[in-house]
């Protein structure tokens, strides 16, 4: 009894590993491969390496790294090319893996899509946003032509981190358009001088009958529209 078990056993052993050899599209895949690589869906060895897995090197053969997004592997030009944002010669390193998974998994088992990870790009390209995005079509991203990450984090576009208020509160009076207080989109810098009833000569006589002489950065004093010294106090500024 146990000697035909054993045989049994044996015989279901040989069975699962030789149609492992014969199809391992089915029996070790995760699931099909893409329509795009239908034509090496059988060539496991395309992409992995025997005992190792598959490797992004494998990727790399058929597809150039420099013609990703322009051309296809078979040399022709991609007719929507124009619109693909070309980031992938701006990667740190062509990990195709880091985003890419070549087999749908089954789907019972299947994971969530591999988010991309601006960490992936080199430092320089990070901070060109609008190389792949384009800005929402909004009053304040219209007027504001600043780098993204101003306001915004790579991580997550929502929730905007950047708070006016922790440099100047606007209240009605002061619902203006950003180029009013910021000249040429220049968020660095800032001037209260454009608005008509803000001139330079006026401000500066009243506030030296107050002793204070230093009148460039007006925020170190007014935070608050609706407080004659702000949050610092009218001596703030003084003459330093």
């Amino acid at each position: 009894m146990n000697r035909w078990l054993l045989r049994v056993i044996a015989a279901l052993v040989v069975g699962i590993t030789g149609f492992a050899i014969i199809h391992p599209e089915s029996m070790i895949a995760p699931g099909p491969v893409k329509p795009a690589h239908a034509s090496i869906a059988k060539d496991c060895f395309a992409c992995h390496t025997p005992f190792l897995g598959a490797s992004p090197t494998r990727c790399t053969v058929c597809h150039k790294v420099a013609d990703i997004g322009r051309l296809t592997t078979r040399g022709a030009r991609i007719a929507h090319a124009a619109k693909t944002p070309i980031f992938h010669q701006s990667l740190v390193e062509p990990n195709c893996m880091a985003c890419h998974s070549d087999h749908a998994e089954p789907r019972l088992t299947r994971r969530a899509d591999k988010r991309f990870a601006h960490s992936l790009l080199k430092a320089e390209t990070r901070a060109q946003c609008s190389s792949c995005h384009t800005p929402p079509d909004t009053p304040l991203h219209r007027s504001n032509r600043a780098n993204c990450s101003t306001c915004h984090s790579d991580r997550a576009w929502a929730p905007a981190s950047f708070d006016h208020s922790r440099y100047f509160q606007l209240d009605r009076n002061h619902a203006v358009a950003c180029a009013t207080c910021h000249p040429r989109t220049d968020y660095s810098t800032y001037s209260c001088y454009g608005c008509h009833a803000h001139q330079p000569a006026s401000l500066r006589a009243r506030h030296a009958e107050e002793g204070i002489g230093n009148i460039e950065n007006c925020v170190r004093c007014h935070r608050r529209p609706d407080a004659e010294g702000g949050e610092g106090g009218e001596g703030e500024g003084g003459d330093d």
